[in-house]
């Protein structure tokens, strides 16, 4: 199974990237641009997708929405700022399983993976 990462800051995630990977056993990774994450989902089509903010071509939840034309069978989380009630109103009908925090950690790759593991 395949995790991409999409998030221009791949080191200041390691952590949360470590406990994604350490807790569902897949393999991850990296893209730092919209343009590497769309052909990744292409080519490889992983089973989940992470989608950072500070990514060019927009915020994590339009670029979610361009996500969907490309595979619409791909799982995917966001990183969001948002509460639960804004994110869940701004997210409604796009298929997102979960939010991220914003500098989210080991704790939040681990349910993150949690998450995903219902999935498979």
């Amino acid at each position: 199974m395949l995790i991409l990462i999409a998030t221009p800051r791949a080191v200041a995630l390691s952590a949360f990237a470590d406990a994604l990977a350490q807790d569902t056993g897949a393999e991850l990774r990296f893209a730092d641009s919209w343009p590497n994450v769309e052909a990744t989902v292409r080519t490889l089509a992983p089973a989940f997708v992470v989608l950072d903010e500070g990514l060019e071509g927009g915020a994590p939840l339009d670029l979610a929405r361009r996500l969907v034309m490309v595979d619409a069978m791909v799982n995917v989380a966001v990183v969001s700022g948002l509460g639960a009630e804004a994110f869940h109103e701004a997210s409604e009908g796009l298929g997102i399983l979960a939010p991220v925090p914003l500098e989210p950690g080991a704790a939040d790759g681990a349910a993150l993976a949690q998450v995903f593991r219902r999935f498979l």
